[in-house]
C-alpha cells in the first residue's frame, strides 16, 4: 500500500505541474499540441517498443491482458445495446460506446502502470487491442455514416492501425520478443533515454489538458453520459475484478493489475474523435472529465482492499 500511495504521490505532483502550466498558459497556446505530437511521434514509440522487445512475450500477452480486454468489450457492447434500445442514433452511440470501453492507456495508463503497478507492459494489451481493433472498427462506422456521404476506401480502413506509430512500435516490439531477437545495446541505449523523459511529459500533457474542461453533459446526453460514467468506472472495474479473482483465480497484485486498467478513465482520444466527427461531443468530454475525477479514489480504494 506504501509502495501504491508513494506511486499515486509522484504521479499527482506532475500532473499537478501540468495543470499550473495549462492554467498560467506558460507554454503558449500550442504548447500542449508541440507536447503531444513529441510524445505521440516518438517518445511513446521508444517507450514501448523498448520495453516490449526486451521482455518475454508472456509478459505482454498474458491472462491481465486478456481480461482487460474482455471487460472493454462486454461494456461497448452494453452501451451498444442500450443505445440501440434507447434509438441515440448510430454515431452517438458509437461516440458513447468509445467513451466507455476506450481507456486513458497512454497520458495517464503508461505512467500509473509504470509507477504504481512496476512496469508499464501491464496496458500494453488493452493498448493494442483499442489501437488496432477498436478505434478502426469505430471510425469506420463514422465515416460510413458522415452526413457529407464520404466513404472510406478498403486501403485506407485496413491501414488505419498502421498509421499510428505507437500502434507500429508495439507491433514490432511483439515481433522482436516473440521471435527472441536481442536488439543490440547501441540501438536500446537511445530508445530508452528518450523513453525516460516520455512518462513525464505525458503526465504533464494530461495535466494541462485538464485545465478547462466542464463536466457538465448537454441535456440530450445526460443519459448517455450517466449510463457511460456507470459501466465505465464500476460496472467494468468490478466484472474485471471478478474475472481474475473467480475465473482466472489470479494472485492479489495481478488481481489489482487488472482492476487498476479497468478504472483507468476514458481516453482523450474519445474527445478528438467527436470533435472531429462532429458528433456526441459533450457526451465524450464530459464523461472523460467524470472518471478522471473518479480514477484517483477508486484506484486507491482498489489498492487497500486488495492490499
Amino acid at each position: 500500500m506504501d509502495g501504491v500511495l508513494k506511486g499515486f504521490f509522484v504521479v499527482g505532483v506532475v500532473m499537478f505541474v501540468g495543470y499550473v502550466l495549462g492554467r498560467s498558459n506558460a507554454l503558449g497556446p500550442q504548447g500542449t499540441k508541440v507536447l503531444s505530437s513529441l510524445t505521440f511521434l516518438v517518445g511513446l514509440p521508444s517507450l514501448m517498443f523498448s520495453m516490449i522487445a526486451t521482455r518475454h512475450i508472456s509478459e505482454v500477452l498474458s491472462e491481465t491482458g486478456l481480461i482487460s480486454v474482455v471487460t472493454a468489450v462486454a461494456m461497448m457492447a452494453v452501451f451498444a445495446l442500450v443505445g440501440a434500445i434507447a434509438r441515440w442514433g448510430v454515431r452517438r452511440t458509437t461516440i458513447g460506446a468509445l467513451a466507455t470501453g476506450i481507456v486513458n492507456s497512454t497520458n495517464l495508463g503508461v505512467p500509473l502502470s509504470q509507477y504504481v503497478m512496476g512496469s508499464a507492459t501491464y496496458v500494453t494489451p488493452i493498448m493494442l487491442f483499442q489501437l488496432a481493433v477498436i478505434t478502426p472498427i469505430a471510425l469506420t462506422i463514422l465515416d460510413l455514416t458522415n452526413p457529407d456521404g464520404t466513404k472510406p476506401s478498403l486501403r485506407r480502413i485496413l491501414a488505419t492501425p498502421f498509421r499510428n506509430p505507437v500502434t507500429v512500435a508495439a507491433i514490432l516490439g511483439i515481433i522482436v520478443s516473440a521471435v527472441g531477437i536481442e536488439i543490440p545495446t547501441l540501438v536500446l541505449d537511445p530508445l530508452r533515454l528518450i523513453a525516460q523523459v516520455t512518462v513525464p511529459l505525458m503526465l504533464i500533457i494530461f495535466g494541462m489538458s485538464l485545465h478547462g474542461l466542464s463536466p457538465r453533459a448537454s441535456s440530450s446526453d445526460s443519459a448517455p453520459t450517466f449510463l457511460a460514467v456507470v459501466l465505465k468506472s464500476a460496472i467494468q472495474p468490478a466484472l474485471a475484478w471478478l474475472l481474475a479473482s473467480y475465473v482466472f483465480h489470479l494472485d492479489d497484485f495481478n488481481t489489482f493489475v487488472v482492476t487498476a486498467c479497468a478504472i483507468l478513465p476514458t481516453g482523450q482520444n474519445v474527445v478528438l474523435y467527436a470533435v472531429r466527427y462532429r458528433v456526441g461531443q459533450s457526451l465524450a468530454q464530459t464523461t472523460a472529465v467524470i472518471t478522471s475525477a473518479l480514477a484517483v479514489p477508486l484506484l486507491l480504494g482498489a489498492a487497500w482492499l486488495l492490499n
